[in-house]
């Protein structure tokens, strides 16, 4: 319905004398207005406004049974607050006392009988034309927060972004540092373990017990510290390997090794408590926005990590199934109560405290996931935990 043409609007007038019933009737169908309803049972009114949804309420104030006001109190119980529903109040009674109380109950004007044909619809088309520009400025504020809504998401996607630009620029430095002195160790710790073979081998026939005892225990924690440094440099790797994923370029990746960069972050908060399975599957390489799939992937295994208030188990899946490469986290939390499943992805929602959590996370999942051409999904058990399933294209191809 147009600001302008108004006749398709709703009419419902309610009034116990059937000869007042006609004459507005009669008035406003001259008018142009066809969609008038008439109502003598005030008894009805809330009933018959609850289904017949009228724009606007044409309403005597004195009827038996339950008059005017009584109906107005009533009326918020079918008519949502956020729509505005105007009451025109037709009385006999015209002193200032009964316009207040009508004004005050909620009618938004008022007509003194015996009434005036063209009064009338000066009042129609100007509350109608109200009700328009109410239900326009609702539509372009729903609009506005909309928009509002997505510049904050975007806002955030970037600060996300840029917090993940900066900490893969932080590792690469670090890794880099580590990196130098590491190779050092290693090289000089293979020349002391070479070393000390040829010295035990050379001196066997000379030394006592007790200094053989003494080289194969140096041996012995040689050989222990060559573990240790093996460790350090997986370490390294994988901190490599983060920092190149966070450079948000569409590149080809091993998925498996980004997942092991995401689960080494995270380990602080699984290690000791919480037992991390890998189920992985014949696959490998995959072509993403690196940086953005690894956001994903933090995302969804910090939040299963966080749903386990004890100790439990995350497992991570792969597979690949009818052209997607398919990454499964399953945790063992408390899962997702029914009531705020549809809610999951909605930006700014969390259940975490105040401060724990900006309800971002999943929101901008969801929307790197789409970049993808694939989905993000969760399937809920209240007590036994959650699994969200990932699903990128492997035919997905850069648009720039």
């Amino acid at each position: 319905m147009s600001a302008d043409d108004l006749t398709d609007s709703r009419i419902l007038i309610v009034d116990d004398q059937p000869a007042n019933l006609g004459a507005l009737s009669s008035v406003l169908q001259m008018r142009g207005y066809n969609n008038v309803k008439c109502l003598n049972d005030s008894r009805q009114a809330v009933q018959v406004v609850a289904e017949y949804e009228p724009d606007l309420i044409l309403l005597d104030l004195h009827m038996p049974h339950m008059d005017g006001l009584a109906v107005m109190d009533q009326l918020p119980t079918v008519v949502d607050k956020d729509d505005f529903v105007p009451v025109l109040v037709l009385t006999g009674d015209g002193t200032a006392g009964a316009k207040e109380k009508a004004l005050a109950r909620g009618a938004q004007d008022f007509l003194s009988k015996p009434l005036n044909g063209t009064e009338v619809n000066l009042r129609v088309k100007n509350l109608l034309q109200t009700r328009n520009l109410h239900r326009q400025l609702k539509a372009q504020n729903s609009s506005l927060e909309a928009t509002n809504r997505k510049l904050k998401e975007a806002q955030s996607h970037l600060i996300q972004s840029e917090k993940m630009a900066s900490l893969g620029q932080l590792v690469a430095g670090i890794a880099h540092e580590i990196n130098n002195p590491l190779a050092f160790v290693i090289n000089n710790l293979f020349l002391v373990r070479e070393g000390l073979g040829k010295l035990a081998a050379q001196t066997a026939p000379d030394l006592f017990p007790e200094s053989h005892l003494t080289i194969s225990k140096m041996c012995s924690r040689v050989n222990e510290m060559q573990e240790g440094t093996d460790r350090v440099k997986d370490l390294v790797s994988k901190l490599r390997t983060f920092s190149r994923l966070d450079e948000g370029k569409f590149k080809t990746i091993d998925i498996h090794e980004s997942i092991e960069s995401v689960l080494l972050f995270l380990r602080h908060k699984t290690e000791g408590r919480i037992q991390v399975e890998r189920q992985y599957g014949d696959l490998h390489n995959l072509s993403c926005f690196a940086g953005e799939l690894n956001q994903v992937l933090m995302n969804v295994i910090a939040n299963g990590i966080d749903s386990i208030r004890s100790e439990g188990k995350i497992t991570v899946q792969t597979t690949e199934e009818s052209g997607f490469v398919v990454i499964k986290v399953s945790d063992t939390g408390g899962g997702i109560p029914q009531q705020i499943r549809n809610r999951v992805f909605e930006p700014f929602f969390t259940t975490k405290p105040v401060g724990h959590g900006t309800g971002l996370g999943l929101a901008i999942s969801y929307g790197i996931m789409q970049a993808h051409k694939g989905s993000i999904d969760f399937l809920s058990k209240v007590g036994e935990g959650t699994q969200f399933v990932l699903r990128i294209p492997t035919s997905l191809e850069s648009e720039g």
